[in-house]
Parts: C-alpha cells; structure tokens; sequence
C-alpha cells in the first residue's frame, strides 16, 4: 500500500489524540479512487500511528520533485566548473596580495579584475540556481499532467459505458411478429428474461411460444444483420422492441380472432367452437369481397 505524507488543516479529537492544524504525518488510505471522499487517512508511523483522520480534516502533501540521473549529473559537473572557478578566483586573490607591494602600480587594475570576475561567477551561480528551480517545477507540472491524463482516461471509460446504454435504449430491436406475442405469452406466465432465453421445458399451455423463440434463436444469421438473433432477443428484453411492420390485415385479424378465443376459452371440448367461429369470419369476408 502507497505511503505519503499529509497535513492536518482542521482542529479535532480521536478517542485517544488530539490533532491540531500543521501537523505533518505520513500516512497510507485503504482505498484511492479518484472520486473517494469518504475513505480516512490511517497514520503508519510516529506516535499517533494506527490513528484515522477523516478526509475532511487533512490534505496530501505533494512528493518534492526528485532530478534524474541525467539532470544530476549535469547539475554535478556545473557545479564542478564553479568550484574551479572559485578556486582560481582565490588562486588570483593570493597571487595579488603576494605582489600588493612589489607591483603597486598594478593594484588598481588587478581590483577591477577581480571585481568583474566576482559578478561574472554571481550571475553564473544566479543561472544555475534559475536553470535548477525551473528544473523541479518541469517535473511537478509532469506529475500534475499524468494525474489528469488518468483522471481523463477513468471519465473517458465511464462516458463510453453509459453511451452504449443509452443508444441501446434509444434503439429498441425490431422482432417478428410471432415472436414479439411469444414474449407478450411468456410474459403473462410471469417468465423473467432469463427464462425465456432459456427455452426449458414447461407445461403444454406455453409449449408453442416456447417452440417459437426457439425457432428464432436457431435460425442462421445472414451478412447482412449486424447481429444474431440470440443478441436481438436479450437486447429486446431488457431494452425493449418493436414489431417488425407487415402488410397483411387478414393475418392480423385472423391471429386477433385466434388468439382472442384462446384466452377466453381454455376447454378441452372447444374445437367445434373454434370452427364455428372460423367459419363465420371466412363467410362474411366472402360477402364482403363480392
């Protein structure tokens, strides 16, 4: 589990300690998601260690930029060539004062050198120092950058996975006819989605709807469906369907005048009646035609 360090920026109590504003502690959180709010700090070390902070009551302290190997040893060898240059400096100085009395006429000169020499190596160490600090700032604004990229990376995913759900729910599946009254059927025998796509055996009073869905998830898929029938089905399901558009009023009224007189009369005798019925309705659509 990942140490770092937080400061507490909130007065309050434990059971056992008393936590002020300033404190640093170096602390570890069993979960580190990136919207977690509600997970407490747990100090690892010192005294107060096994302590928990609330999230509210503390803040992470940023890691200190660490140089790499290669910007080490840049910064190594300037500073190198400075203490030369500062060794030579007072190499000068000691080689001036040596000769203070025997080159007097010299001194002036030899001062205005030395003099140039000294602001020549400040504004050498000047550009050091700026060179360093703009160093350990590059490498804080790439530890903030890859913090975003994830953060961007972790929204991205969560976006793609509701935009799938929401186009499947703007897009309900066309279904065939048939099919759509054997789900409305099952559906009534309280069948959960599962149950139909299972296709079990059951009881004769559902055996031809189920005899229907199975039929559809057999049939082969063609090139030109995007998707088989087995996805359309559980998309249908839990998104919901529509029936495929067919320009057969006779087959509509038929299965409406079938279906109507299997729901009202669920005898075993009733077959005469059904062939009255049926009877009747090509009779009239006879008179109808002439």
């Amino acid at each position: 589990m990942k140490t770092f360090k937080i400061r507490i920026i909130a007065k309050f109590n434990t059971k056992n300690e008393l936590f002020i504003p300033g404190e640093v502690h170096e602390a570890r959180r069993i979960s580190y998601n990136l919207m977690d709010f509600k997970t407490p700090f747990q100090i690892v070390s010192g005294k107060k260690s096994g302590e928990e902070v609330p999230f509210k009551y503390a803040a992470v302290v940023p890691d200190e930029p660490q140089p790499t190997q290669q910007q080490f040893d840049e910064l190594a060898k300037q500073n190198g060539e400075l203490q030369e240059q500062i060794a030579a400096s007072k190499e000068r100085f000691s080689e001036i004062s040596d000769a203070l009395g025997e080159y007097e006429g010299h001194l002036i000169p030899a001062i205005r050198q030395l003099v140039q020499d000294k602001a020549e190596l400040l504004q050498t160490i000047e550009r050091h120092t700026d060179e360093q600090l703009n160093t350990e700032k590059l490498l804080q604004r790439i530890r903030e950058l890859e913090t975003i990229a994830q953060g961007r990376d972790e929204m991205i995913k969560s976006i793609k996975s509701v935009s799938v759900v929401i186009r499947d729910k703007r897009n309900p599946v066309e279904l065939p006819r048939d099919v759509a009254k054997a789900i409305e059927g099952l559906r009534g025998f309280d069948f959960s989605n599962y149950g139909i796509i299972a296709c079990d055996e059951y009881a004769d009073d559902v055996q031809d709807w189920i005899t229907v869905i199975r039929g559809y998830l057999s049939e082969v898929n063609t090139p030109e469906n995007e998707m088989s029938n087995g996805d359309k089905l559980m998309l249908a399901l839990i998104n919901g369907y529509t029936i495929a558009s067919k320009n057969d009023e006779l087959a509509d009224e038929i299965d409406s005048l079938t279906s109507g007189w299997f729901h009202d009369k669920m005898g075993e005798n009733n077959r005469q009646d059904l062939n009255k019925v049926i009877y009747e309705f090509m009779r009239d659509l006879d008179k109808t035609a002439v």
